[in-house]
């Protein structure tokens, strides 16, 4: 008998990345349910120009999505990465250039596992 799956989709958001502590801007997206395991399938952002990448961290392993062309403003990838119950998936945007003012999004999608 094959385990529930449950579809999950988040989103959070920066107004202005030049606001962002030390030219990184964080995002927090919600735990990981207990009894459940979240695995991510597709990752997309809107960058603009304040940066070239983000990177997904909360399950020990840091990892990278970089904009396929400097000259694009998104980023729309897909992933294969998981998140143990109780964890939290976090991403970063590395915005250094305080001189853009630019709203950043970040939307995690993947499917969250009965274990």
């Amino acid at each position: 008998m094959s385990q529930p799956i449950e579809p999950y989709q988040a989103t959070d958001s920066v107004a202005d990345s030049a606001t962002c502590p030390g030219g990184q801007c964080e995002f927090e997206f919600p735990a990981v349910p207990a009894g459940k395991r979240l695995r991510i399938t597709s990752v997309s952002a809107q960058l603009g120009p304040a940066s070239g990448s983000l990177v997904l961290e909360g399950n020990g392993v840091p990892y990278f999505v970089t904009k396929s062309h400097p000259d694009l403003d998104d980023v729309t990838a897909p992933v294969r990465l998981y998140f143990e119950a109780g964890s939290i998936p976090t991403a970063r945007v590395f915005a250094p250039d305080t001189t853009q003012h630019t709203s950043l999004i970040v939307t995690l999608v993947g499917e969250l596992e009965s274990l």
